[in-house]
């Protein structure tokens, strides 16, 4: 009888014990800026090559030293598990602009904030680099997406916010609901976020995009997780391409991003490169070092576009296409 016993409480253990593991494994989310090898990201034994994502000549470049076409600027995801964070060094690494945990949302209303969000955001924008909130959505209905955005620009509340507040999409939990269902959730917690004055983003993977939600019916930015492969996607304005990448001032690897849509642009006298204009049959070119320019370019404060597909000619008075973005341009070839 007491083996019997025994062996019965022992089983219901045992379940509860799967269970809460279960839950806990549901619980403690990945997201942006985690990296799965190890939490603390301190793992350093698997990196990407020391040039890779950086500039190199004038131009940012890929794992395989190619060019990345369009890319704006470079930036990082960053939640409790890069730890203690040195963001001077982080910002004269190159880094202009950093996505920032700042809570975790989940089914009624619960939330979780990440320890490190104030230290973060306070020491971000303190050293000039443009801050990006992101939340953790693990809601399920239309209502509580609506709360968990209007909570978010509470807490955003205080803060010089440019950069956009995303909303991360990628919980087991809410992926259990349909395409249309999560689409409907998604937009709605945008539209709290556009109507309060800020902008929207979206983040998740490839195959999420493609097969859980109608990004068709989503109006807002992307912020695309793609790795081994280029960011292209309709829409997309951030690209997270890596989470090994290395910064200086974060002990470990940590996910980099590049921008392909500046959200707090230089003020006009503050210039970022350096060349000469030349007329040529009508056509405007830029010339640095003896070489014409393609692609972005930021020599008086605004950015101009020169079609590669030109020669490098300035795109003016027209609205282009870019890498699946829309950007429109004045008659003198600045982008509005």
């Amino acid at each position: 009888m007491f083996q019997k016993k025994f062996r019965y409480m022992a089983a219901v253990l045992a379940a509860i014990m799967i269970t809460q593991g279960s839950f806990t494994a549901f619980a403690d989310e990945i997201g942006p800026g985690y990296d799965e090898q190890n939490k603390a990201s301190t793992d350093t034994s698997v990196t990407d090559p020391a040039n890779a994502w950086k500039k190199v000549n004038g131009v940012y470049v890929d794992n395989n030293g190619k060019t990345i076409e369009g890319a704006l600027l470079r930036g990082i995801s960053v939640a409790k598990w890069q730890g203690d964070i040195d963001w001077a060094k982080v910002a004269a690494d190159d880094i202009s602009f950093a996505f920032i945990k700042m809570m975790s949302y989940g089914y009624e209303g619960g939330y979780t904030m990440d320890p490190n969000y104030e230290k973060n955001m306070k020491g971000a924008s303190d050293n000039g680099v443009q801050t990006a909130p992101y939340v953790y959505l693990q809601t399920k209905t239309v209502e509580e997406a609506k709360a968990a955005a209007k909570y978010a620009v509470e807490k955003v509340s205080g803060y010089n916010v440019k950069y956009p507040i995303a909303v991360d999409v990628e919980s087991k939990y809410i992926l259990e609901l349909s395409v249309q269902e999560l689409t409907d959730v998604v937009n709605a917690f945008c539209d709290t976020i556009a109507a309060a004055g800020y902008t929207p983003i979206v983040y998740s993977d490839y195959s999420k995009f493609t097969t859980e939600m109608d990004t068709k019916q989503i109006h807002y930015d992307i912020w695309l997780a793609r790795y081994g492969a280029d960011g292209t996607y309709e829409g997309r304005t951030i690209w997270q391409c890596t989470d090994k990448g290395r910064v200086n001032g974060i002990n470990g690897n940590v996910c980099l991003e590049f921008a392909y849509k500046d959200y707090a642009p230089v003020t006009k006298g503050t210039a970022v490169d350096a060349g000469e204009w030349k007329n040529e049959r009508g056509k405007w070119y830029f010339y640095r070092d003896g070489g014409r320019m393609s692609g972005w370019i930021n020599p008086d404060g605004y950015w101009y576009y020169l079609d590669p597909s030109e020669l490098g000619a300035m795109v003016t008075g027209t609205t282009m296409t870019i890498d699946g973005v829309g950007y429109t341009f004045d008659a003198n070839g600045v982008m509005q």
